[in-house]
């Protein structure tokens, strides 16, 4: 069982790993590569969903080539980039579905806690992660070892 140190310098290497998350994220945003296409509502809080041609699907604008409504979309993903990168949101899940797939960033704004990871659930996650990248995507397994 590792010490109270490494615990530590793991749970730092973490947040450090979702801030890049969220910086990445927002460069997308601001590059035009995803943006805003959903929103999810539950008890309390939501999450914005984002996507794009990056990821599997088309970009979102406004409906017969509406220039404004287009204008208010890149207005909104502006707004979105800008709070990743104040931290004021985080990305919090990635959803996968048929050749395309969408994060979800949400936050304390929006009325979502801000969840601290847990190493044990780390590790399973990552686990299971690795396994199924291995099986379904024919990862060469050395890729893991270095990481």
């Amino acid at each position: 069982m590792p010490n109270g140190t490494n615990i530590q310098e793991d749970l730092i290497v973490i947040a450090a790993l979702q801030r890049d998350l969220n910086l990445a994220t927002a460069a997308l945003l601001l590059t035009g590569q995803i943006t805003i296409v959903g929103i999810f509502v539950t008890p309390g809080e939501f999450s914005l969903s984002l996507s794009g041609p990056l990821f599997g699907r088309t970009r979102t604008e406004g409906k017969f080539g509406n220039k404004v409504t287009t204008a208010l979309i890149d207005v909104l993903d502006v707004i979105i980039a800008v709070l990743l990168i104040i931290d004021e949101i985080r990305l919090v899940s990635v959803v996968v579905g048929p050749s395309r797939f969408s994060i979800d960033v949400s936050g304390s704004i929006f009325g979502a806690p801000n969840y601290l990871p847990t190493l044990p659930f780390l590790k399973k996650n990552y686990h299971f992660f690795r396994k199924i990248v291995s099986r379904h995507f024919e990862m060469d397994p050395s890729f893991f070892r270095n990481f």
